[in-house]
């Protein structure tokens, strides 16, 4: 058996385990009941890791860019045109910003990363909230596009080449994106009004925030002392059902793997490295797979 795995969407990876064209599928949101119900047998859902979405960016000479909240919702409203506005350099003393456009750079199409992203900036902007809203697919203010400030990348690492080749440009990608490739990634303002740069520790902070109070409200704007404010839980979307036994065990002994050996690598592609207890539970759900 021999594993392929592309890098597509969320979206895409969704639509492809529904309609059957592959065996599994990864994606940055859970499946919704609806589109379970389309799966002959059902699915199993592993939070099978958890990351960070960080903002890359392209300024020369600033090499550790902090974002208040009202920068952020200023670049993504539109509101803010240049990065030498007085919300940016609030929060960054004795830096030379450069008097250059701020361009956006988001992804085009559908996007679980965007999920997130845009559940992040509906929590912390009642405005943003009414104007784009939580969703996969968002329609940006026309503040941007009319000034010509956005610009669209296909998925994280076509995100992450565009801001590599346009100075002034931000956008987002999967920390994983920005750490190996060793981009400039900006620190944010979390709940507590602290500047977190996105760190192996104040991720961990923040998921650890989550297991304690596992809601939405706390996957939104995670609520804790050192916390980097913008996190996601990376699911594996596995059919209850294989018509190949083989296959099906090979896959049951990849996962098993990753929960297992595997860990050893979580922190260094880029990840939050799960407690023994979570692994221990996530294992338990192969057990719904595997008739061994």
């Amino acid at each position: 058996v021999q594993p392929d795995y592309q890098g597509t969407s969320s979206a895409g990876g969704i639509r492809d385990l529904i309609i059957g064209n592959t065996d599994f599928a990864g994606a940055d949101l859970r499946m919704s009941d609806d589109e379970v119900a389309r799966v002959e047998g059902g699915v199993v859902q592993l939070p099978m890791t958890a990351g960070a979405i960080v903002f890359v960016y392209n300024l020369p000479g600033v090499d550790d860019l902090k974002l208040s909240r009202e920068a952020l919702i200023g670049i993504f409203s539109g509101d803010i045109k240049r990065w030498t506005d007085p919300r940016i350099a609030a929060a960054n003393p004795g830096v030379e910003l450069p008097d250059k456009p701020v361009t956006l750079v988001a992804r085009v199409g559908a996007s679980g990363t965007t999920y997130n992203v845009t559940r992040h900036l509906s929590a912390i902007s009642p405005a943003l909230a009414e104007q784009v809203g939580v969703t996969m697919s968002p329609v940006w203010p026309d503040a941007l596009a009319s000034r010509g400030a956005l610009v669209k990348g296909s998925g994280n690492d076509g995100v992450a080449a565009l801001v590599d080749a346009l100075p002034g440009s931000i956008g987002y990608v999967q920390y994983a994106y920005g750490h190996l490739t060793r981009m400039k990634m900006a620190a944010l303002e979390n709940k507590a009004g602290e500047i977190v740069a996105p760190t192996v520790q104040g991720f961990t902070a923040a998921v650890d925030a989550v297991r304690t109070e596992a809601t939405e409200a706390a996957l939104r704007d995670p609520d804790a002392p050192g916390a980097y404010p913008l996190i996601a839980v990376s699911w594996l979307l596995l059919p209850k059902q294989y018509e190949d036994a083989e296959k099906r065990a090979a896959l049951i002994d990849v996962l098993r793997y990753a929960l297992g050996p595997g860990q050893k690598d979580v922190e260094r592609l880029g990840y939050i490295p799960y407690t023994e207890a979570v692994l221990e539970s996530l294992r338990a759900h192969l057990d719904e797979l595997d008739p061994r």
